[in-house]
């Protein structure tokens, strides 16, 4: 009799526990409530079913709202849409007559490796003894440094400047060793590119170290301030990335003992030219650091890419200031398009730049979540997402794995999270959350958006 009521006592007990949470735990309004905003702070979240395209739940959906990395998942998208997924970014040495021509292909990936891999199939197809001139074609994107809105002292250095000329993500590598027993250090530059540094590091019991620049100046010099207690290891943005690529270049060149004694002149590659040697990325691999880690640099590289096919497929004509029709404009004139003729509201979405840096973007929730049911239904997008535990999703609602894929998104005070997720109750849903002005710590401020994926989850 006792076990009988034991058993009945659990029965009862665990029956009761998915109604109690339901009601309370994952309920949008309790969750919302107990983060005790202040007047400044918004919050906007949009849930729609995919299969009804109804609407599931709905807070200041409308409010247009900075989307952070977020946009990137859109204007991937867009940019997916007018390359198509097979599309390669190439680098190739083209031969015409008696002159070679190398072709850009603004490869956000491509590495010091890549450039000697390219040299060495160079070598083995060409007699360069019959070279007369070796032309550089660098017409495949602009080279304004950053889009509108890009405010440099808030990212340096991490970021380089957007250029044609990309060599292992225009950034250089520096060494910071301190000497045997730390009453001095050593700035180490093995690269012939070098920077000029005004040291102001103090020898310490931790590593705290600032970069700082004079972007007034107009010069490589480069302040380092902070504390370091050991060797370090640091990455630094280039200023002149057309002087880096040509130095590497011409390593490669030397390595391989290519007998070209001139210097390089620009022009674009002849019609009829033959290609002879090429390294390539493919766009799936250029996706990996753009959606699951959230890369700038990659982001912007590859939107000014797209825009630059897509204005020429519309004959649009390059504008005075630029001698290339891969520009941010173009871009942001694809992306509108695309979406437009997806039948989204363009009124509730304003663009700046491909990678959601910009403090001009903005969009609703509504819209965001829109937009995502339609990529979800019309290009395979969570193929190119990251889920549960993943990239800059690290840690975050592993026990969603397998049934979520998102897109995050930070600034400061500021963060957007949009997504797909497969329900408890076997729905699947798009959404989009925006936090903005929130006053409290970001650890509290991710914690917060993973309680509104629980509410989400749970609908």
């Amino acid at each position: 009799m006792l076990n009988k009521i034991f058993f009945l006592f659990i029965f009862l007990f665990f029956s009761f526990i998915p109604a109690h949470a339901a009601i309370f735990s994952y309920d949008f309004s309790k969750v919302i409530a107990e983060q005790d905003l202040d007047g400044s702070s918004t919050v906007s979240v949009s849930v729609i079913d995919n299969k009804s395209s109804k609407i599931l739940y709905a807070k200041n959906e409308n409010k247009l709202l900075n989307t952070a990395s977020a946009m990137k998942l859109f204007t991937f998208a867009s940019a997916l849409n007018t390359l198509g997924k097979d599309y390669k970014f190439e680098t190739a040495f083209y031969l015409h007559g008696q002159n070679l021509y190398l072709k850009l292909g603004a490869d956000p990936l491509l590495s010091e490796n890549d450039l000697y891999e390219l040299v060495a199939k160079l070598t083995k197809s060409l007699d360069f003894e019959s070279i007369k001139y070796i032309y550089i074609d660098d017409s495949i994107i602009s080279f304004t440094p950053y889009p509108d809105g890009w405010c440099v002292d808030d990212f340096w250095p991490t970021i380089a400047p957007l250029s044609p000329y990309i060599i292992d993500g225009n950034k250089v590598k520096i060494r910071i060793i301190l000497s045997p027993y730390k009453e001095s250090l050593n700035i180490v530059q093995d690269d012939k590119y070098r920077f000029s540094f005004i040291n102001q590091l103090v020898i310490s019991d931790k590593t705290d170290i600032s970069l700082l620049k004079d972007y007034s100046a107009m010069q490589n010099v480069i302040t380092l301030r902070g504390t370091i207690a050991d060797d370090i290891d640091m990455e630094i943005p280039t200023d002149n990335p057309k002087l880096l690529f040509i130095s590497r270049l011409e390593a490669a060149f030397g390595k391989y003992s290519v007998p070209y004694r001139d210097k390089f002149y620009f022009k674009k590659v002849p019609s009829g030219a033959k290609k002879i040697a090429v390294v390539s990325h493919t766009i799936g691999q250029v996706s990996e650091p753009i959606l699951k880690y959230s890369d700038n640099f990659c982001a912007e590289v590859l939107f000014r890419v797209a825009g630059g096919i897509y204005a020429a497929k519309h004959n649009i004509k390059p504008d005075a200031a630029e001698l290339s029709l891969g520009t941010t404009k173009n871009g942001t004139l694809m992306f509108n398009e695309y979406y437009k003729n997806a039948g989204l509201d363009m009124n509730y979405v304003k663009i700046a730049d491909g990678s959601g840096v910009s403090r001009y973007n903005a969009a609703s929730t509504k819209w965001l979540a829109q937009a995502l049911l339609f990529l979800n239904k019309n290009c395979n997008i969570k193929d190119y997402m990251e889920g549960a535990d993943e990239g800059t999703l690290k840690k975050r609602l592993r026990y969603l794995k397998g049934n979520i894929w998102a897109k995050t998104g930070t600034h400061n005070g500021l963060s957007s999270l949009v997504g797909i997720v497969n329900t408890r109750n076997n729905k699947n849903v798009s959404f989009a959350i925006i936090i903005q002005c929130f006053s409290k710590s970001s650890k509290l401020l991710k914690v917060f958006e993973d309680d509104l994926v629980d509410c989400i989850f749970n609908l």
